[in-house]
């Protein structure tokens, strides 16, 4: 559902929306800094086994989450859409590892309900609400829990 430019509802949130193995998930998008092509990226020894490792953002390391790994669902073989969503948090930026990045949409509160306690066998407490599109549901995701660390 697109918003045009005269509609603006104080509970109106554009959300980045990309595909985590058959979820399609939401970001709010005040959160994401930049969408890179999936790069290099340095494992970590002793890490949690959801840190794909890091990455070097023009100068800065950047921790890599593996959002597959981190909602146990099976590992993805890497078909060249791939992205890192970059979201800023605590100060320093974090890529999260996604299958695809689909589109930009605004999503209008009405259509957004709470999360269930899972979706699709992951924890709800990942995500912050359900929003509803015309065709499909999108998990949107609760950036400060996803990265909560262990």
């Amino acid at each position: 559902m697109q918003q045009s430019a005269g509609e603006t509802s104080q509970n109106t949130k554009e959300l980045a929306i990309f595909q985590v193995g058959e979820m399609p998930c939401g970001l709010d998008t005040a959160w994401v800094q930049e969408i890179i092509k999936n790069t290099q990226i340095t494992k970590v020894h002793l890490a949690p086994d959801y840190v794909r490792g890091v990455i070097n953002l023009r100068g800065e390391i950047a921790t890599v989450i593996d959002l597959r790994k981190k909602f146990s669902l099976e590992p993805f073989e890497d078909d060249g859409k791939t992205k890192i969503v970059v979201v800023r948090h605590s100060s320093e930026n974090i890529g999260i590892l996604v299958d695809q990045v689909r589109d930009v949409v605004w999503a209008d509160g009405k259509n957004i309900t709470p999360p269930p306690s899972n979706i699709n066998g992951v924890t709800g407490i990942f995500f912050e609400g359900i929003f509803k599109m015309e065709r499909e549901l999108v998990a949107i995701l609760n950036i400060e829990e996803l990265l909560k660390t262990d």
